[in-house]
């Protein structure tokens, strides 16, 4: 997969998703990936979403169906406040939607909205395991860093999905469609995501209908993760360079009442943005199951650690042959990298239970 990070905002020794899918990408595409996204010399973070305008279900719903919130759709002509502060007035619902931003492409395919282009999609088509199932052939790239205007001006968008705000840039995408442009939370909260671009393109109800399914599947397989693997610790690690490792506390895989309920070992941080940890801290904490997120290019990093690395090979998940590769994506914060990470773990762990 295509090496994202570097992928989330990024803060000294830390820096969702989402937007790199190798390391070249994510310094062009995104100072910002959903997650994901930030870079190089920063470290990828995963900022703590602050509290969304909709409640969600939380509690163990592991006796009961998550029935999705009901909302009222958007009517339009609607003025939507976005994340700059701007009222941005949309006089239609938005068919034809242009981005370049990965979480937010990845969000509008959960909520059955194709956008018609973004930045960046041939690569991502190819390289995003995330994406994998999904049929991307309708859109258009638009460059493979900065948005070629003159091709987005022909696609005729009836609005531009933007996460971050430069002032010329704005002009210019606005001499084509109105622009909405998010705020950090998008980036991090892919549930504040659904619910946000669901209100600027009129699926709201969809948005709270995903979540609810999402909801669903993590109760189930809470009770069962809980019963299977009681005492055993279970960690997501990133592997996104030669000795260099990334661990956050996502609340989707560890929460005990609302995520999936993984027991992580002693030591774990409790810290939601991605901060990097040795190989020695890592052995301390010595997880039984260990994922790890490999990001392209990083491949013969992973080999090395399974093959030649005396540490690694001497952690009980090494020795019980329960250490697990997953896809860059696995990284991002963003939907689909998230249900993807869920999926992964839960069919590695459950099966067919």
């Amino acid at each position: 997969m295509k090496k994202i990070v570097r992928i989330v905002a990024v803060t000294a020794l830390s820096a969702m998703v989402l937007a790199g899918c190798s390391k070249a990408n994510d310094n062009a595409q995104t100072a910002a990936n959903n997650s994901t996204e930030a870079e190089a010399t920063e470290v990828p973070a995963t900022e703590e979403p602050a509290a969304t305008e909709a409640p969600e279900e939380t509690g163990d719903t592991s006796d009961s169906a998550v029935t999705p919130l009901q909302v009222e759709e958007t009517t339009y002509p609607y003025t939507y406040t976005d994340g700059e502060g701007r009222e941005v007035t949309i006089e239609k619902q938005p068919t034809k939607i242009a981005i370049s931003y990965l979480p937010h492409w990845e969000s509008l395919i959960l909520l059955d909205a194709m956008p018609i282009g973004t930045t960046n999609a041939e690569n991502y088509a190819k390289t995003w395991d995330a994406f994998k199932g999904y049929d991307l052939s309708s859109v258009v790239n638009l460059g493979d860093t900065d948005i070629n205007l003159e091709l987005l001006a022909e696609l005729e968008p009836d609005i531009i999905l933007q996460q971050s705000y430069n002032k010329e840039a704005i002009e210019n995408l606005e001499k084509i469609a109105p622009v909405v442009v998010f705020g950090p939370q998008v980036k991090m909260d892919w549930r504040f995501s659904l619910r946000e671009i669901g209100k600027v393109i009129g699926k709201t109800q969809k948005a709270e209908e995903v979540i609810a399914e999402v909801d669903q599947k993590l109760a189930d397989a809470r009770v069962k993760l809980q019963e299977k693997y009681n005492g055993k610790t279970v960690m997501l690690l990133s592997l996104m360079g030669e000795d260099e490792y990334y661990m956050a506390y996502r609340p989707d895989l560890y929460d005990s009442e609302t995520g999936l309920g993984l027991n992580v070992p002693e030591g774990f941080t409790t810290n939601t943005q991605y901060e990097q940890v040795s190989l020695e801290a890592l052995a301390q904490m010595n997880p039984d199951y260990l994922f790890v997120n490999v990001f392209d290019g990083d491949e013969a990093y992973f080999e090395e650690l399974n093959n030649n690395n005396s540490v690694w090979k001497s952690l009980t998940a090494s020795k019980e042959g329960h250490i697990y590769r997953l896809d860059g994506s696995g990284h991002a914060a963003s939907a689909i990298s998230t249900v993807y990470t869920v999926d992964t773990i839960i069919e590695t762990l459950l099966g067919s239970e």
